[in-house]
């Protein structure tokens, strides 16, 4: 009889120790942020995510390397891309934090996967990245994510939607052309509130966005969405 008595608490002892772990495992976001210029982005995308449970990691600088790029961290909920980032010959690259220097990534460079690109007329050269490297070297990496990218011109093209959404992406979001940063700040942050607290669709969160913030001021672009079969 008295090892039968065990058994009870034991079972019960199990079970609340699985719910417990089921219980505490945190949603997660990352923030990868080479240009890391003040702004309330910052302060603001990271208050908004913690005050609705999310566990963030935030990236900025020079920290944003190729070779971080090429090992994204694994099967977050939410990516934040706050990039540079352009649409040349219909492809779309993502600008790095890293420096350009002639012999680094030589073979990446030789096969098209990284390329020197500046944001400015006036500024230094950075590496740039392909969706082509982000394909192949973050296999599986994204399973059910949403990509929030806050570049220029991440949807011109579907090439670097695609190259997320095939590892795994749910959602990817971008411009259709060029945007101001300021604006692309107040449009996320939008878009945040409404996906987090309100808890909207996709769908939903950007025409919240469209209404309140509207297209960019200077150059009119539009935040879209993409999913693998749109």
């Amino acid at each position: 009889m008295k090892r039968k008595s065990l058994i009870i608490p034991v079972i019960i002892v199990t079970v609340f120790l699985l719910y417990q772990g089921v219980k505490h495992n945190p949603k997660t976001a990352i923030i990868i942020d080479p240009i890391n210029e003040e702004s309330e982005f910052k302060t603001k995308s990271m208050n908004l995510l913690k005050d609705n449970g999310y566990k963030i990691t935030y990236i900025s600088g020079e920290e944003v390397t190729v070779k971080l790029l090429k090992n994204l961290p694994k099967d977050h909920d939410i990516y934040i891309f706050r990039v540079h980032s352009t649409c040349i010959n219909n492809r779309t690259w993502i600008f790095s934090g890293e420096k350009y220097q002639t012999e680094s990534h030589s073979l990446m460079q030789l096969a098209d996967l990284v390329h020197k690109a500046r944001p400015s007329l006036t500024s230094a050269y950075y590496f740039a990245v392909s969706p082509e490297l982000i394909k192949k070297y973050n296999p599986d990496s994204f399973t059910n994510s949403i990509i929030l990218m806050m570049g220029c011109k991440g949807l011109v093209t579907n090439d670097l939607a695609d190259a997320f959404c095939s590892e795994g992406a749910s959602t990817y979001v971008s411009w259709d052309g060029n945007v101001c940063l300021e604006h692309t700040d107040q449009a996320y942050i939008a878009l945040l509130e409404a996906i987090c607290t309100e808890k909207s669709s996709i769908s939903m969160a950007i025409n919240h966005v469209s209404s309140t913030i509207g297209s960019d001021p200077v150059y009119l672009s539009v935040l879209k969405a993409y999913s693998l079969g749109t």
